[in-house]
């Protein structure tokens, strides 16, 4: 049995308790005013029994006790145990990446961060879509972000490689946990919106159909049709399986606390014309842009940065007028490319007059008036 005392294992004693006596366990209150929680309640065993002290700190002695004790009388890894009473608070969503990705049970570390950022990103704009109930929308509001900021990211599971995200929910004090009029927690109402959304997705690509998505109530907004598009497209692998497993404190309008459902790139042109048909974008305008070169691609020869007829593109970033970070393209001229890799390699800033255009998720730059390197 692997030692319980690590962080991981940091629970409130009230978990615990729930834990078990949703498994059948009674509970007492001792002179000395602990928690027993015990099993089975007879005269003719000796019973098992844990016993919490809920005015400690959650991660005390009383836990790891707590957890041995369940972890050896089921026969469960104390990491499993641990899941399974985390899971009572959380909407979990265990995503695996494919066995060809995987070396000696490592993954690439882009790969890893750049799944932690698109997935915050994902719960970010279904929250917002969630708040707003429109199908497009322009900034990604802060209660949203706040609440994919108190999302967990959970220690990968065993088996092959896999992230974990933790959805908050809290426990169901409600004195009837299955009454239907009870108040679902925010988290949970978001997280069922991402499965909804995700299965009209699998539908669509089944009929190769974006009508599914954009014209019945798929619950996907064009934001989060592009956010699993970046979410396929940055992390970089062919698919990624994820299984929902919705908390049993709380009712959900699924059949079952399970969900099975997966991304992949046979999607991302679907989710790229649905994108398109929800979102109203912002008309061509005259804009001038100021900021740092964030990328340099030119398809001529490298060694002749002049080379006629190569393109060559930059991408700026850009805090536009609503304070919003974005990403917009350039195509310059030789000489123009020139002075921006010598910007790039200097730190300085670039200013770009054009006409700023955005498709989708891409915002360009055209009709070029003016640009140079600011000093």
């Amino acid at each position: 049995m692997m030692p319980t005392h690590s962080p991981r294992f940091n629970l409130e004693p009230r978990m615990i308790e729930r834990y078990l006596t949703n498994q059948g366990w009674s509970v007492s209150t001792t002179k000395s005013n602990l928690r027993r929680i015990y099993f089975p309640d007879s005269i003719d065993s000796l019973p098992v029994e844990v016993f919490l002290n809920y005015e400690k700190s959650s991660f005390s002695r009383d836990v790891e006790l707590a957890i041995t004790t369940i972890s050896e009388f089921y026969e469960k890894h104390p990491t499993d145990v641990v899941a399974e009473i985390r899971a009572l608070a959380y909407d979990i969503i265990s995503s695996r990446i494919p066995d060809e990705y995987v070396r000696n049970e490592t993954i690439q570390l882009k790969i890893a961060s750049e799944y932690i950022d698109k997935m915050r990103s994902l719960l970010a704009v279904s929250a917002t879509t969630e708040l707003v109930g429109e199908r497009s929308f322009k900034r990604t509001l802060k209660e949203a972000t706040d609440y994919s900021e108190t999302c967990r990211f959970g220690h990968t599971f065993r088996g092959s490689f896999g992230f974990q995200i933790e959805s908050p929910l809290g426990l169901n004090n409600s004195p009837d946990l299955f009454d239907d009029t009870a108040e679902r927690p925010f988290g949970r109402t978001v997280i069922e919106r991402m499965v909804r959304g995700m299965l009209a997705l699998k539908k669509a690509t089944l009929a190769d159909d974006p009508g599914i998505i954009i014209h019945e109530s798929s619950d996907l907004s064009a934001n989060m049709c592009d956010a699993l598009v970046a979410l396929i497209e940055d992390v970089g692998v062919a698919k990624i399986d994820m299984t929902v497993r919705f908390s049993p404190e709380w009712n959900t309008a699924f059949s079952s606390r399970m969900a099975e459902i997966s991304l992949e790139e046979r999607h991302v042109d679907i989710l790229k014309t649905a994108s398109k048909a929800l979102r109203v974008d912002d008309p061509p305008r005259p804009a001038s842009i100021v900021g740092r070169v964030k990328r340099l691609e030119s398809e001529g020869n490298p060694a002749d940065l002049l080379q006629e007829g190569a393109k060559r593109e930059i991408e700026v970033s850009w805090v536009n007028e609503e304070d919003l970070l974005i990403h917009v393209k350039l195509t310059l001229s030789p000489e123009s490319y020139l002075d921006a890799v010598d910007a790039h390699k200097e730190g300085k800033p670039v200013m770009a007059e054009g006409t700023l255009v955005k498709s989708g998720r891409t915002w360009r730059l055209d009709e070029l008036k003016q640009f140079r390197v600011l000093a």
